[in-house]
C-alpha cells in the first residue's frame, strides 16, 4: 500500500492502521460443541490412576482395556524431568 516506505516494516504498520476490518477479517457465525466437563462449576466424578494413585479430573484419564491411567503415566506428559 506504501511503495514510498523504504522500511518494510513501516509499510505493513501504516497499512494495518488504514485498512478496515471487513478488509482484513471475515466474519461468520459458527457452533462450538463443548462436552459438560468444559464449563465452569462441572463437578464429574474423580478417578484414580492405577499406577501412581493420582486422582484425575475432568475426564482426563487414559482408558487402556486393562489399566486407567493419568496421562503422564500413560506417556502423554507435557514435561520432562530433568
Amino acid at each position: 500500500m506504501h511503495p514510498e516506505i523504504a522500511d518494510k516494516n513501516q509499510q505493513q504498520m501504516l497499512a494495518y492502521r488504514e485498512i478496515t476490518d471487513d478488509d482484513l477479517f471475515t466474519f461468520q457465525w459458527v457452533k462450538v460443541e463443548l462436552p459438560p466437563e468444559e464449563f465452569p462449576g462441572y463437578k464429574g466424578e474423580r478417578v484414580v490412576c492405577e499406577a501412581c494413585g493420582e486422582g484425575i479430573n475432568f475426564r482426563r484419564e487414559v482408558r487402556t482395556e486393562e489399566k486407567v491411567l493419568c496421562r503422564a503415566c500413560a506417556g502423554e506428559s507435557y514435561y520432562e524431568p530433568i
